[in-house]
């Protein structure tokens, strides 16, 4: 999968963290999820969880403070649909090997190819 993240991300560690979850969510990457969860960690999507792997992934933005982390993008899919998404993350605590309490990811359909979903 192509994967493009903001120059920023490189600036902490907690930020490669949160665009790498991301990215295994974005290739359906199983393994790499359940290192960075809690047992019982749970992850809520709304309004429902896009039903293919993706072909794109591009992040828009990546954010952390303290024990939480965000970004959101652009996903596209083999067919050239595309949706937007954000997920926010809660992590255990603010040390930089912590893992992932919970997460809440939106995901929105935009019916176009990423060159036409760019930054609405």
């Amino acid at each position: 999968m192509e994967f493009t993240i903001p120059e920023s991300c490189g600036n902490s560690p907690r930020m490669q963290i949160v665009a790498e979850i991301a990215r295994a969510w974005g290739e359906g990457d199983q393994a790499h999820l359940e290192q960075w969860l809690l047992p019982g960690a749970e992850w809520h999507v709304h309004p429902t969880e896009p039903e293919a792997e993706f072909q794109r992934l591009v992040l828009d933005n990546v954010v952390t403070h303290g024990r939480l982390g965000s970004c959101d993008g652009v996903a596209v899919g083999a067919d050239g649909s595309a949706v937007r998404f954000a997920h926010f993350m809660v992590f255990a605590s603010t040390a930089k090997t912590a893992k992932i309490r919970s997460i809440t990811t939106y995901v929105v359909s935009t019916g176009k190819d990423l060159d036409g979903a760019g930054n609405d």
